[in-house]
């Protein structure tokens, strides 16, 4: 009997864990939803253009989102008639960024309050997490790239940008980096893009991008574009 009792046992472990890992696979994760839905560039412009640029910003090891900000090259939707015939060179920057009163302590310190908020309703899905998007305070900027002073002088000093690391070099220690923020930073031209990962290292392209992104501060004006959670990706 207790051969039979302990096979009893193991049927059912067999089938209690399966479905446990099922419930577990359908928890919803409102952090990554928030970073998909809000935080992702090629959300920025719904007419699906290839970016010219994006920069995506999120602290620590658990992705706080801090900002994310997508660069087009050329018209929108929004230009029509005579307005379509000076707009193919420009440079149109959008920015979603976790907002904070005052000047955080840390970057990181945006999108951990922005979690904090959201965690409180308890969001169960997608449905529930847009209204409290909506709510949350997220700045959703917009610049003419063309027209601020400082954007322009950095991008001149964006030249010499170095991507990778040189295989041929000598090997040297490591940088020990411990809870770093992160930056995604992508940037295309005529038949090329190069992409860098990483933490804010300095004389990366990832520090480039952070510092690109300051220059646009002074320029940043309300967007009256639709706010990337709403676009409804095809």
């Amino acid at each position: 009997m207790i051969r039979y009792a302990c096979i009893a046992a193991a049927l059912t472990l067999g089938i209690v864990a399966p479905l446990a890992a099922q419930n577990a696979s359908r928890t919803y994760d409102f952090q990554e939803r928030t970073r998909t839905l809000a935080f992702d560039p090629a959300r920025f412009f719904p007419e699906g253009f290839e970016l010219a640029m994006s920069v995506r910003y999120l602290g620590d090891d658990y992705g706080y989102p801090v900002y994310a900000v997508a660069v087009h090259k050329g018209c929108t939707a929004d230009d029509r008639g005579e307005a379509r015939r000076t707009c193919g060179e420009r440079l149109t920057a959008r920015m979603v960024r976790s907002p904070y009163e005052g000047k955080p302590p840390r970057p990181r310190a945006r999108g951990q309050r922005l979690f904090a908020m959201i965690a409180q309703s308890k969001p169960q899905s997608d449905d529930a997490l847009l209204p409290l998007l909506d709510k949350a305070g997220l700045e959703w900027r917009e610049a003419d790239i063309r027209k601020c002073p400082t954007a322009m002088a950095h991008l001149r000093s964006g030249q010499d940008l170095r991507f990778s690391a040189v295989l041929g070099e000598a090997a040297q220690a490591p940088q020990i980096v411990l809870h770093a923020d992160k930056v995604s930073f992508e940037i295309g031209g005529y038949l090329t893009r190069s992409r860098y990962e990483g933490w804010l290292k300095p004389g990366s392209p990832g520090e480039w991008a952070d510092d690109f992104v300051a220059s646009l501060e002074p320029c940043w004006t309300p967007s009256m574009a639709l706010v990337p959670w709403r676009v409804i990706k095809g």
